[in-house]
């Protein structure tokens, strides 16, 4: 058993990657998105109603959008602030994940779960790109810990629970119904599974603050969102709940067969996914005779895999809540005295199969990257791209180490090596995942009454880096509840929109995807474009003002 001091030590290494170049340029599409809405927020005075490039924005409830806003009150608008919330919603869901391991398990099963939770590929990317399923992860890791915590200990019942309910009101703030639907669910399901925790479920419920609390934190929002926007509750519950799981598929555009989530759960995990899955194997294996604290996380895992599994709406990132719960579990039994031999067997067959899998798959990965990119990236951006899928197929494989320390250690260690090396990559791919390349050269022209139009595809950064509206062609996206409004019919358009241009008033950028630039310049006149830039997969073409418009020759909107 690795000693304590030793796991504190690599537990507050892992708890600085957050904090790793918080200041990276936004990331497309959530990245960007989730940086744009609070940046609105303070810039209208107005911290109820989100808006998305000035349009009404009400998908999502407001939690990490107020985080936000305080950190551009406190520290300025930049990327740095806008992640900084971010950050700390990591560092929670470490704490929580280290807090319920200590007294479920020992201190140093705590500790070791938030270790290898910091060092998963899924959640240390979402602590880098702004997306509600960090925060909700968080929130639910601490209700889960807590409401257990009450079941458990009947007599911890009065803070336990009422601490459940903040937590569990915290999650729907931060992504809506999932965040009571989870914890009430597990609840119950390990009522029915275990009936000495019957007690701890009904004086929680009924004896504490969890129900009172959690109305508290939940529910003022979304009254006086429905008083400020008249249905905003059959939108936000009827559509952007129960349609998007029943009918996400065809509206959203986010499908995907039974097992999307599979590929989601072994990629994700890296570099433990041996671990966890030969831990998560064992428990399905033996759950009759297995000790029931593992089934009891096992069935939080299962639960969240399975809702989403059978959801129409699909991102790799839903499952991320099931992360700490899994990761208590692999923690357990790599820390465990006498590890089953067949266990053990499986851990060590699993990571030399799949740490060698990714080494062969070294060779092949720049042409992949340029497959997927349309073109070849940099070589700096793929010797980061190789040296992260290295560095986490040697994590892979020393989970055979024998050593109960180093088979901790060396995984984190390289995981984090290999978070680190996938944002210098992401540094020099700038130009393919961020739009603040085309923001910056539009801002450097941009004069007032200039147009910004977005066709085909929605750059959600360029809002946060020109400060400007984006008026859209060819596309809506999550921007159809706007779209509803009469007053909003401006800021939508089609391919006649851009037949109208050149315009009296000022200049026209119109960025786009770089492989629909041929079509854009056939519904322009000839002559009539000023300039074409490309900036990795997108470009950029500017419009002059309409000929005898005095802007026309005004600054730089009126070079050729």
């Amino acid at each position: 058993m690795p000693s304590r001091r030793a796991l504190w030590m690599l537990l507050a290494a892992v708890a600085l990657l957050p904090f790793v170049d918080l200041g990276h340029p936004l990331w497309e599409v959530d990245d960007a998105r989730y940086a744009e809405i609070p940046r609105e927020m303070v810039e209208r005075g107005d911290w109820l109603s989100p808006t998305l490039n000035y349009l009404d924005y009400v998908e999502k409830p407001p939690l990490p959008y107020w985080l936000g806003c305080l950190s551009y009150k406190v520290f300025g608008v930049s990327e740095a602030a806008a992640r900084l919330p971010l950050a700390l919603f990591g560092l929670l869901a470490l704490a929580a994940t280290a807090w319920l391991g200590a007294w479920l398990f020992t201190v140093e099963t705590g500790l070791a779960a938030a270790a290898i939770l910091g060092t998963c590929v899924q959640f240390s990317a979402l602590t880098h790109a702004l997306t509600p399923d960090l925060p909700l992860t968080a929130a639910l890791a601490w209700t889960s810990a807590l409401w257990l915590r009450a079941m458990r200990r009947p007599e911890d019942a009065a803070w336990a629970g009422t601490g459940a309910g903040i937590a569990m009101g915290a999650a729907v703030l931060c992504k809506g119904l999932v965040g009571l639907v989870f914890p009430v669910a597990w609840a119950l399901g390990l009522a029915v599974l275990f009936p000495d925790l019957r007690q701890g479920l009904r004086r929680s419920v009924l004896g504490s603050g969890l129900v009172p609390a959690f109305l508290l934190v939940a529910a003022p929002w979304f009254a006086v969102m429905e008083r400020r926007h008249p249905g905003f509750l059959a939108f936000f519950f009827g559509e952007q709940h129960f349609q998007r799981f029943l009918a996400g598929a065809s509206k959203y555009r986010r499908s995907g067969a039974w097992h999307y989530f599979v590929p989601v759960e072994l990629a994700g995990s890296l570099p433990w996914t041996p671990a966890i899955l030969a831990a998560l194997g064992t428990v399905a294996a033996r759950w009759r005779s297995a000790d029931r604290r593992l089934v009891e996380l096992a069935l939080w895992a299962a639960g969240v895999f399975a809702f989403f599994s059978i959801s129409s709406s699909k991102l790799p990132t839903y499952i991320t809540p099931l992360f700490p719960h899994q990761c208590l579990i692999a923690a357990h039994f790599l820390l465990a005295q006498g590890e089953d031999r067949r266990l053990q067997a499986w851990r060590r067959g699993l990571a030399f199969g799949l740490g060698g899998l990714l080494l062969l798959a070294l060779p092949a990965l720049p042409s992949a990257v340029a497959g997927v990119a349309g073109e070849p990236l940099p070589p700096a951006a793929l010797a980061a791209g190789i040296a992260t899928a290295g560095a986490l197929a040697g994590g892979t494989l020393a989970l055979c180490l024998a050593d109960p320390l180093r088979r901790l250690a060396v995984p984190a260690a390289l995981g984090g090596l290999a978070a680190c090396a996938a944002l210098g990559g992401a540094r020099v791919a700038e130009r393919w995942i961020s739009a603040r390349p085309l923001a910056a050269a539009i801002a450097r022209e941009l004069r007032p009454g200039d147009r910004i139009i977005s066709y085909g595809i929605y750059l959600h950064a360029l809002p946060f880096y020109t400060l400007r509206p984006v008026d859209l062609v060819n596309w809506v996206g999550e921007l159809h509840y706007a779209k509803r409004d009469p007053a909003n019919a401006g800021r939508f358009g089609d391919d006649d929109t851009i037949r109208r241009l050149p315009r009296a008033g000022g200049s026209t950028f119109v960025a786009l995807r770089r492989k629909e630039a041929p079509w854009v310049t056939t519904l322009a006149e000839p002559g009539e474009i000023a300039e074409m830039l490309s900036f990795g997969a997108w470009a950029l073409v500017r419009f002059p003002p309409a000929r005898g418009d005095p802007g026309a020759t005004a600054g730089p909107a009126g070079r050729r």
